[in-house]
């Protein structure tokens, strides 16, 4: 039986349809941008633009590799390339949004002013928020719950434990079953050596796994596990629209007397 239900997989795909024109429109706007800061054109042009290339095509990889209809374990190469990419795709992310106070900062005069290690969207980056729009300033309090958790996930990734997709979860109706199977397999190859029988009695035990397809790190630091299908969307989206906010920051600049 799937994880998801029909309807949210439709919902899903129809998301997914629409992720490469978004892309390109975002794209196409940032390009026509004109800068007054070469380093604001730099951090905006490889730095944004591109992470934002990656992620699309991160997003496009994960559905490929793992359907939301896929109900079965994948097999555990398809498992390390999806994680592979949902891991470029969490550091992206987090990248572009940091591209985004870099345009800032330098499109602004900031640079110079404020310690690079101070420079940031987040909320402890006020310095950076005290000189942005209160429209804008009210808006990042509205995601810093969103940025609270790109910042747990690419911390994790970067730092501690890396993001990685469970192989299956076992019903309750199977538990007994399953750690029978693991004794058995424990038996077959430590005391016997009969290493048929141990992959015989795994690929039973396999069986009894059902895919859910959720991304986590640390078991004991966070019990937080994110339907990956659902949330790459909605972090592109989030990532988009903060693009757009931005160059209407930048627009007031070029308004301003």
């Amino acid at each position: 039986m799937a994880y998801l239900t029909p309807e949210q997989i439709a919902g899903i795909e129809e998301k997914l349809g629409e992720i490469e024109p978004k892309c390109n429109r975002l794209l196409l706007t940032f390009a026509q941008r004109e800068f007054n800061s070469e380093q604001a054109a730099e951090y905006a042009h490889h730095g944004y633009m591109r992470r934002l290339g990656t992620i699309r095509r991160c997003i496009e990889n994960v559905f490929t590799l793992i359907p939301p209809e896929m109900d079965r374990v994948p097999d555990r190469d398809v498992l390390h390339d999806a994680q592979i990419n949902i891991q470029a795709f969490f550091a992206n992310v987090y990248g572009g949004i940091d591209n985004l106070a870099w345009v800032w900062v330098y499109e602004s005069g900031l640079s110079g002013r404020i310690h690079r290690n101070r420079v940031g969207l987040r909320a402890k980056h006020t310095e950076v928020r005290a000189t942005l729009s209160t429209h804008l300033q009210a808006y990042l309090q509205e995601v810093d719950p969103w940025l609270d958790y790109l910042v747990e996930y690419r911390d994790a990734l970067a730092h501690r434990i890396p993001l990685y997709i469970p192989p299956g979860g076992v019903p309750t109706k199977n538990v007994d079953l399953y750690h029978d199977l693991s004794r058995r397999m424990t038996d077959a190859l430590s005391v016997r050596g009969d290493g048929f029988e141990y992959e015989r009695l795994s690929a039973e035990q396999k069986k009894l796994l059902v895919f859910e397809p959720l991304i986590t790190h640390s078991i004991k630091e966070t019990t937080a596990h994110f339907a990956f299908h659902v949330q790459m969307l909605a972090d592109f989206g989030v990532v988009e629209e903060i693009g757009y906010k931005m160059l209407d920051e930048l627009g007031g600049l070029s308004r301003s007397p």
